[in-house]
C-alpha cells in the first residue's frame, strides 16, 4: 500500500490483494445495507479512499463501477425475494431492495435475466401454487 499524500495514516490499495480486500469490504457493506440509501463517496471514504479509487479499484477487479455492482445485488436479492414470497406486491419487493421505482426495476430486471417483473412474478405464484397443490398430493394443473 501507498501513502496518500497529506494523510499519512491513510494508504491507497496499489496492490492486486489489497484492492481484492478493498472491493470485497465494499461489497460486504452493500451486502448488509442494500435496501438503504448508500453514498458511495461517503462509503469509500470510511473506507479510508475516495470514490475514484474505489471505481478503480472496482474496475480493475470486478470490470464494473460500485455503482453496477450494488445495482446487481439489488436485482438479485429482488430476484429471490419475489422467487421466495410471489405474493408481496413488486412496489413493496422494489422498496425493500433500496431500488428507486417499479418502472426502473423492472427495465433493469429485465436486461440481467431476460424477464420482467410481472411474468417472474406470475411464474413464482404458479410455481408456488404448484408446489402447495403436490404437497396436498393433487396432480399439477393442465396449463396450456
Amino acid at each position: 500500500m501507498r501513502p496518500v499524500p497529506n494523510q499519512p495514516q491513510v494508504s491507497l490499495p496499489v496492490e492486486l490483494a489489497d484492492q481484492i480486500d478493498l472491493v470485497n469490504q465494499a461489497v460486504g457493506y452493500f451486502a448488509d445495507h442494500f435496501g438503504e440509501a448508500i453514498e458511495l463517496e461517503s462509503m469509500a471514504e470510511s473506507l479510508g479512499v475516495n470514490g475514484d479509487w474505489l471505481d478503480l479499484c472496482f474496475d480493475h477487479c470486478r470490470g464494473k463501477t460500485p455503482f453496477q455492482s450494488l445495482q446487481h445485488l439489488r436485482l438479485s436479492r429482488l430476484f429471490e425475494g419475489i422467487a421466495a414470497q410471489p405474493q408481496i406486491t413488486l412496489q413493496r419487493q422494489v422498496d425493500r431492495c433500496g431500488l428507486a421505482s417499479v418502472m426502473v426495476a423492472n427495465q433493469s430486471f429485465e436486461q440481467l435475466f431476460g424477464i420482467g417483473l410481472a411474468p417472474f412474478r406470475r411464474m413464482c405464484r404458479r410455481a408456488a401454487q404448484d408446489r402447495q397443490m403436490t404437497s396436498m398430493g393433487q396432480p399439477y394443473p393442465n396449463r396450456a
